[in-house]
């Protein structure tokens, strides 16, 4: 990009925006940055995915380059963190369209306009969605029974189930133990009354 001055690691463009061109550097992770970054370009690594805490050193990102690399997955929430972003480039890398990329989908859905290159955004596997574009996908492939997404985080609903399955079963054997009490105390306290009425 004109005016990244990959030399020097930066360089401050005319409209104050601070700049970093990491690209072509064989990079599998974002270099350790600061707040004071706005357009970073890293295309052209091999960055292998984006977690939560990716870019939390860079909230103040306008523009951002990750095309070319190897992701498979995205944390849409790393993506959503960033508020200020208005630009991004994600095309040409390896995502796999499993429940791992639902939150990314979900995040592709409400600002596909600041992607760039979206027709690039494709499925790398599995074999049946190679080629396939990620922002057509229906987000119930990707996310229903395993995912529920919200702002961006994904929860595993199997867990969920599980938890309040066992939380029910839990509720049940209490209150059938609490009128089992109940009914137990009612007829011991009409045993003993019927033995008072009957002794001379």
């Amino acid at each position: 990009s004109s005016g990244i001055n990959a030399e020097y690691g930066g360089s401050l463009m005319g409209d104050g925006h601070f700049c970093l061109d990491y690209s072509n550097r064989l990079l599998v992770k974002p270099p350790s940055g600061s707040n004071i970054t706005s357009i970073l370009n890293l295309s052209g690594n091999k960055i292998p995915a984006v977690t939560s805490s990716t870019f939390s050193d860079q909230l103040l990102l306008v523009k951002l380059n990750l095309s070319h690399n190897e992701i498979t997955t995205i944390d849409g929430g790393a993506l959503w963190r960033l508020s200020l972003l208005n630009e991004i480039q994600l095309g040409n890398n390896r995502y796999a369209c499993d429940t791992r990329i639902c939150s990314f989908r979900t995040w592709l859905n409400s600002n596909s306009k600041m992607v760039k290159d979206l027709n690039e955004v494709v499925c790398h596997s599995p074999g049946t969605l190679i080629g396939v574009k990620i922002i057509e996908i229906n987000p119930s492939y990707l996310c229903n029974n395993k995912t529920i997404d919200s702002i961006g985080f994904e929860v595993n609903t199997e867990s969920v189930v599980g938890f309040l399955f066992l939380f029910g079963l839990v509720i049940i054997i209490l209150g059938i133990a609490a009128l089992k009490d109940r009914l137990y105390g009612h007829v011991g306290v009409h045993a003993y009354w019927l033995r008072t009425i009957r002794t001379p």
